[in-house]
């Protein structure tokens, strides 16, 4: 369809909205709201701007105004994950791992999505362990701290138990997080958060893709897959399992987009 379809995911820190023309990307928006209200502002905007009268919800519904419900056609959060982080993958085989305020694993075959796991290991653990361990509020800040750090000085690593090696683990890889503390510095306890997030969704993800069978297609999408640190993080792990992580651009509104491409399909 010619006109523009806005898709809407209410996650559990965030609202995202992402505006579609012809199964493209034209636009995007998020605000840091789970507020009906404020929604239905952010909604007004883009809504005027596109001009658009076609709109998909996913995420988080409860308690939504009838003033909203009687404008979108919801549509199911698995498959907007696994169709958004496809597409904007360009892939048809792979597993999409959204890693919002926790971290969901879909599994994608052509057109079929199929939840296969998850961890309640995300962007809500990196804020609330900064805020306990480091005294911060801004995850952009947390990531700015964590690429000056070593996360070795926070956790015990394969080489700190006196072995080069153990099974394909290397020397450097990690026994146990935040388990031999040798430094007190705020840059090194934010690396040690970091890691300890992206080597927990790493390893899960890796896991379920060599099961299924897409080893080399692990798509990372949500706002915490944009962390240069845990990008670099989970590329290691992939280095470790022989699995391949994949960055599409705009991997944030990859749900509200899945939510749109969803409904065109629908209709």
């Amino acid at each position: 369809m010619s006109e523009a379809v806005i898709g809407i995911d209410r996650g559990a820190s965030f609202t995202d909205f992402a505006v579609v023309r012809e199964m493209n990307l034209i636009d995007h928006l998020s605000v840091e709201t789970r507020d009906w209200t404020e929604i239905e502002s952010a909604l007004h905007r883009i809504r005027e701007m596109h001009a658009s009268r076609h709109m998909a919800f996913s995420g988080a519904s409860a308690g939504m105004p009838a003033k909203i419900k009687d404008l979108v056609v919801e549509v199911p959060e698995i498959a907007s994950i696994g169709l958004g982080g496809a597409t904007l993958a360009s892939s048809q085989n792979c597993l999409v791992v959204s890693m919002g305020t926790g971290s969901a694993m879909v599994r994608v075959d052509h057109q079929a999505a199929t939840h296969v796991g998850g961890t309640a290991v995300g962007g809500g653990t990196i804020k609330g362990l900064a805020k306990l361990i480091c005294s911060v509020d801004d995850v952009s800040e947390v990531e700015r701290l964590a690429l000056k750090g070593s996360a070795a000085q926070m956790n015990l690593t394969i080489g700190d138990l006196g072995l080069d090696d153990l099974s394909f683990l290397p020397a450097d890889a990690t026994v146990s997080n935040f388990a031999n503390i040798k430094s007190e510095s705020i840059e090194d306890k934010a690396a040690g958060i970091l890691s300890l997030v992206a080597e927990t969704i790493g390893i899960m993800a890796s896991l379920c893709a060599l099961h299924a069978g897409c080893a080399d297609s692990i798509v990372a999408v949500g706002k915490v897959s944009a962390n240069q640190h845990i990008r670099a993080t989970l590329a290691r792990v992939g280095v470790l399992y022989q699995t391949q992580f994949l960055h599409p651009k705009h991997p944030e509104c990859a749900t509200a987009y899945g939510a749109a491409l969803k409904y065109i399909n629908m209709i």
